[in-house]
């Protein structure tokens, strides 16, 4: 994958194989058919949209008493190495998570870009250790990507913080995305690279308590 940036040409590759071919799960559920896959980089459902689908899955959630898995992820450094090398990183990292996330979840899980670089990915029927699996997993192979600036070599690594709701006692979908968000904020404070679920943020002092925290 190439992408044009103010300093030249950035190239981010796999480094080893391994990557499914196609998305298992079937068709994406609750999502209209004019938006095509949202994992694909050029429709990464905005920030808008996967906030409308993460409240529609906590609903039906609540309803069925499932549980539902929530990933908030940032790329460490990624406003810093844009400034160095341009707007062009930022167009090249946005795929690369797309596809990391894409070839490594269900055809049922759902990823959307908010508007500070994040990206939130939401995980029906999954639980706080299987979330923690899936992100951890996702975090792995993001840092294993090859990525290079003008054919110089570029180290890129991936924050996530996750939160769950395992029965009725979430009310609220936006507890749990403000969870995972603390969560983040705790594993970029503590040098990135790391998966940090919102219990273990409210031990390191980095998350305030919450309603209904899993």
């Amino acid at each position: 994958m190439f992408a044009s940036g103010e300093s030249g040409k950035i190239q981010i590759a796999m480094t080893r194989p391994g990557f499914r071919k196609g998305r298992p799960g079937g068709p994406r559920t609750g999502v209209p058919k004019d938006q095509g896959d949202g994992f694909l980089s050029s429709a990464l459902f905005s920030q808008a949209q996967i906030l409308n689908l993460m409240k529609n899955e906590f609903a039906r959630a609540r309803r069925h008493g499932i549980p539902l898995g929530c990933v908030l992820m940032q790329v460490d450094r990624l406003l810093q190495l844009v400034d160095l090398h341009g707007v062009g990183l930022r167009n090249a990292v946005r795929e690369a998570v797309g596809n990391v996330v894409r070839e490594k979840t269900r055809g049922a899980d759902l990823l959307g870009a908010t508007n500070d670089d994040r990206y939130l990915l939401v995980l029906p029927h999954t639980d706080l250790e299987q979330t923690r699996v899936v992100a951890d997993r996702i975090r792995v192979v993001f840092g294993e990507l090859h990525v290079a600036v003008d054919g110089r070599e570029l180290a890129l690594s991936l924050s996530a913080g996750i939160s769950a709701c395992v029965d009725k006692q979430t009310m609220f979908f936006d507890s749990l995305v403000a969870q995972a968000e603390a969560a983040l904020e705790c594993a970029m404070q503590s040098g990135g690279n790391q998966v940090v679920s919102f219990g273990e943020a409210q031990l390191r002092g980095g998350g305030d308590p919450a309603e209904g925290e899993r």
